[in-house]
């Protein structure tokens, strides 16, 4: 590929990550632009938690569109996505490729020409005709926002080095326009307050659920363009927690951004038959929710904890006592803050947490707690 496609490429992605799209279509956009210039028979992207590289999204809407899964068989394929990277050792998991200084890998060259040594493999391209499969996770600042799954069948022929090149030069500014993406389609509060319960079977299938448990379904639902009746991040979590339960581990909690705010996934496993998951989905507490929305400027996690107290009024002094560094440190970590948010005082950043956090919640009425204060979950 000439030197000037992949600049081309790198700048439309860049454009794209400005015009504050909801993260569907950004998918989209950014897929057609690939077909210009690489062969795409199907395009599966993911959203990834950048905290644990775990699952948040799935959008399958190609594979479904074009006729590779049906609504019986996406179930079967989800499975053993799903399989692969929690529940047995596979090759390109997308946890792996986020550590991994080319960020894109093919399926026939990680396995040296012998795909079938791959379960996901075996268990969903070869069945389904997509034998062919690259991946890629978009990666900036050590921080992965999201992966992408390119199929291609027989027919088409395998991927390349060059292809897989090219999506590496690519994963950070598709990795910036997803972050920014979440920054203006999920930075909401307005979501409901109590949290719910699911009792999941071995199978997944609902034994119980709690009242208020399908609002939280339905903001997850909304963020996945597949109508399912479970959505794609309660399977992840269910998944997770088994293999966590497994290796004798404590399962991660999952954080979704959906379009009312960030919603938080606990799993456990429950006493009784083997294999059924608990999972309690609630609103993300307010403490929790903030530093996710400014992580979304890249700011890094002390960075994080200076802006939510400049956001909260307090002085550099009180910042200082706070956190039990000296002022000059306070003072270039504000430098630093100031410069990736695009900000140039305190002021300033107060009024960019307002417009991005606060305001949206004002739109739809969100009700004054007896401070006066907007009423958002806080931590029990």
């Amino acid at each position: 590929m000439a030197q000037w496609d992949v600049r081309r490429l790198v700048s439309e992605v860049e454009r794209l990550g400005t015009h504050a799209l909801p993260y569907v279509e950004l998918h989209r956009e950014i897929t057609d632009r690939l077909r210009k210039v690489m062969q795409i028979d199907a395009a599966c992207w993911h959203g990834l938690d950048p905290d644990n590289v775990l699952l948040t999204t799935a959008n399958p809407v190609e594979l479904l569109a074009n006729g590779f899964l049906t609504a019986e068989t996406e179930m079967v394929a989800a499975r053993a996505v799903l399989a692969s990277e929690y529940q047995r050792n596979d090759v390109n998991t997308f946890a792996s490729l986020a550590k991994r200084r080319l960020p894109s890998a093919i399926l026939s060259e990680t396995t040296r020409g012998r795909p079938e040594r791959s379960a996901r493999y075996n268990d969903f391209l070869a069945p389904f005709g997509l034998p062919h499969e690259m991946r890629t996770a978009m990666v900036t600042r050590g921080r992965a926002w999201g992966c992408v799954v390119f199929h291609r069948t027989e027919a088409s022929g395998d991927f390349t080095a060059e292809d897989a090149a090219l999506m590496g030069k690519l994963s950070r500014p598709i990795a910036e326009a997803l972050r920014n993406s979440l920054r203006f389609d999920a930075a909401r509060r307005a979501g409901p307050r109590a949290p719910g319960m699911l009792l999941l079977d071995a199978t997944d299938g609902i034994e119980l659920a709690t009242p208020g448990t399908e609002e939280m379904l339905d903001l997850l639902r909304y963020s996945d363009p597949v109508a399912r009746s479970i959505p794609a991040p309660v399977l992840i979590v269910a998944a997770q927690t088994r293999a966590a339960g497994r290796d004798g581990r404590q399962p991660a909690p999952l954080q979704v951004p959906t379009a009312q705010g960030w919603v938080t996934l606990h799993g456990s496993l429950p006493s009784g038959p083997r294999d059924r998951v608990a999972i309690v989905l609630q609103a993300t507490p307010e403490a929790q929710a903030a530093p996710l929305r400014l992580e979304t400027f890249a700011l890094s996690p002390r960075e994080r904890e200076v802006a939510a107290l400049i956001a909260q009024g307090l002085d550099t002094a009180g910042i200082s006592e706070r956190l039990f560094i000296s002022p000059w440190t306070v003072q270039d970590h504000c430098k630093a803050i100031f410069d990736k948010t695009g900000t140039r005082t305190r002021r300033e950043l107060r009024a960019l947490v307002f417009f991005h956090d606060h305001l949206p919640a004002i739109a739809v009425r969100t009700p004054l707690d007896a401070g006066g204060h907007l009423d958002v979950p806080e931590i029990p």
